[in-house]
């Protein structure tokens, strides 16, 4: 498990631009002394930096003679068709990376595939993540920590208000974008769903890789609504929305929707490697 890695930071619109072009240009740059003051951020914001291009997969620690943060295949096709990281479908890719790894973003692994209340407030989340913890993990997590989390993940997601903040907290965080989170009356916050009108493409990516990391070429729609990792907890979307986008991507990609008396079911027709596929999908739609 792993609480706490953002030093409370939750990431901001230019943070992994900025990552990745340091890290292309030299593997030590995470272990150069200079490296927070190169990024323009304190100590503690260059860790969160690092925390949030790891747990997104962007980068990797790979050893050797000498231990170098490297970017992966991942960040290379990122760094090629959308450098400044604007676009909904790579926000929607890194979101699905970011939240569906348990042992590096352990509370956003919760709040997306465990956690099923749709309205909720920080005090609700931090009581119902500290029981969780205290059930599947053998190490107590203090309350502190899950507090610090809770917030980070809310700032990460809500579209927030900005009047009287200091300029470090007017910067936003680019998944504001993906309305996940909504404010509703008072304290509390809503799980909202998102769009995918014409970025429909970033499912069939996250399918792929759902299939490659199980070792399966199919998933019933069943699973795709309710099962941990998939459409309808990472995204909150409801089975309507998951066969109109399915009936979408089967016009453009190699899948197949069978619906049955007893099961529906998509099926993978090709072998395809999902990130061949996002190549294939940031040639082919438009980036929005």
């Amino acid at each position: 498990m792993a609480f706490g890695q953002h030093q409370t930071f939750y990431v901001r619109q230019h943070w992994i631009n900025k990552g990745l072009r340091e890290v292309r240009g030299d593997g030590r740059f995470f272990y150069r002394d200079d490296h927070f003051e190169v990024l323009g951020v304190g100590k503690n914001m260059a860790k969160a930096i690092r925390h949030w291009l790891t747990a997104m997969q962007l980068v990797e620690d790979v050893r050797g003679l000498q231990t170098e943060v490297l970017l992966t295949e991942l960040a290379n096709i990122v760094m090629q068709f959308d450098p400044y990281i604007k676009s909904k479908q790579t926000l929607s890719l890194l979101h699905y990376l970011l939240v569906t790894e348990e042992d590096t973003s352990t509370t956003w692994y919760w709040f997306f595939n465990v956690f099923n209340e749709r309205v909720f407030n920080k005090t609700m989340l931090v009581e119902q993540l500290s029981k969780w913890t205290s059930e599947n993990y053998p190490r107590a997590v203090s309350e502190t920590t899950i507090k610090r989390d809770i917030d980070c993940l809310v700032q990460l997601y809500a579209l927030k208000e900005y009047h009287n903040q200091t300029p470090e907290d007017v910067i936003k965080s680019p998944f504001e974008v993906l309305g996940l989170i909504q404010g509703t009356a008072g304290t509390n916050y809503l799980k909202a769903s998102v769009n995918f009108k014409q970025n429909t493409g970033v499912l069939y990516v996250t399918l792929l890789k759902y299939c490659d990391k199980h070792a399966i070429t199919e998933v019933s729609l069943t699973d795709l609504q309710n099962a941990e990792e998939l459409w309808g907890c990472v995204f909150n979307l409801n089975r309507d929305a998951i066969i109109n986008y399915i009936d979408e991507i089967q016009q453009k990609y190699p899948i197949k929707f069978t619906r049955t008396n007893r099961l529906d079911v998509v099926r993978l027709e090709q072998n395809v490697h999902w990130l061949n596929a996002l190549r294939q999908v940031y040639e082919n739609e438009v980036l929005a």
